[in-house]
């Protein structure tokens, strides 16, 4: 029977009906009858289109990101996709499609192709292996060799001076561990080793916990913020803004780095990310050690962690190690 449209007492209207052998018995979300129409005709259209010329007819983005979830892909970055292209057709997120989403982003190329290129392309290569679409035929835009910026001890001395404790304790952790942003964010009290000598992050870009083993300034930095808490309110994040509550992003920090920098226009450019570098670059002008670098960092090769070797030098070491900062249970001689 065809798809017909009943008003629950709620007053949402509710499609229910069979069309080419397809049970629909869904609601409409709405309680706009016009509304609730066009949906049932559209369903009623798909329908048969499915019947006639298969699933690739009718596929949508929203169905092919479904599908890369469900395999196990990568879930970061795909809510502004999902807006942009959930109910597009397949065929349709095409390359001018997505270059005309970059270019509503004012953010650097690099990021263009992290946050939207890549992922796009990884959900229509599966797709198209599951035969929902064609091989995409979408070209990433070039990305130049972006020249690795890192702060000197002086200038992170200075930042953190220049930080409410609540932050100075967050940014010391970043320059210490070379986390991610993200993953000091979701850090928790239970992830802390007895005498936080060591931290694991349960929620990694790799998507395994990966164990980190603290130098003094990062423990002294627990240390402070646990001196505040004990017993059961020695729980859940450790790292909070200044509400006392969980950060809910790392552009919420960025922020108040910027807004830090206007009242302190001396300090040099600063950004979550910034921080992961300038431990790096640190790191190497320390130990030499690429492995360790990349164990500590997370880096799925060796090749990330090469950006930051030609950086490293032995008078670098020497300003790190005056600034009392260690890697790997090494101190350098002043």
């Amino acid at each position: 029977m065809p798809l017909k449209l009943y008003k629950r007492p709620s007053g949402i209207w509710h499609i229910r009906g069979v069309v080419q052998n397809q049970r629909f018995d869904h609601s409409a979300k709405t309680r706009v009858r016009s509304e609730a129409e066009a949906i049932r005709a559209k369903w009623e259209a798909d329908a048969f289109k499915r019947a006639v010329y298969g699933e690739r007819a009718v596929g949508t983005f929203a169905d092919a990101v479904a599908a890369y979830v469900l395999a196990g892909g990568e879930a970061a970055h795909l809510e502004p996709l999902l807006d942009a292209f959930g109910t597009m057709r397949l065929d349709q997120v095409t390359q001018t499609a997505v270059d005309r989403l970059a270019a509503e982003r004012k953010v650097r190329p690099a990021t263009l192709v992290r946050q939207i290129y890549t992922p796009v392309l990884a959900i229509l290569n599966l797709a198209a292996d599951q035969g929902l679409c064609d091989a995409p035929r979408i070209r990433k835009p070039p990305v130049r060799s972006a020249r690795v910026e890192f702060l000197t001890p002086d200038q992170a001395e200075a930042w953190i001076g220049a930080l409410p404790p609540h932050l100075a304790r967050l940014v010391t952790f970043y320059l210490a561990t070379g986390c991610r942003a993200s993953e000091a964010l979701s850090l928790e009290w239970k992830d802390v080793s007895p005498e936080a000598e060591r931290v694991v992050f349960q929620k990694t870009k790799a998507d395994y916990p990966r164990g980190v083993d603290l130098q003094p300034r990062a423990r002294r930095a627990l240390e402070a913020i646990g001196a505040q808490k004990t017993g059961p309110a020695r729980a859940g994040r450790i790292f909070l803004n200044s509400r006392g509550e969980p950060w809910h992003s790392y552009d919420a920090i960025n922020l108040m780095l910027k807004r830090t920098r206007l009242k302190h226009p001396d300090l040099a450019p600063a950004h979550c990310h910034l921080f992961r570098h300038t431990w790096a670059t640190w790191a190497y002008a320390c130990t030499r050690d690429l492995t360790f670098i990349q164990q500590q960092g997370g880096w799925r090769s060796l090749a990330m962690v090469g950006r930051y070797t030609h950086l490293g030098s032995p008078d670098l070491a020497r300003a790190v190690a005056r600034r009392k900062w260690e890697f790997g249970g090494r101190s350098i001689a002043i």
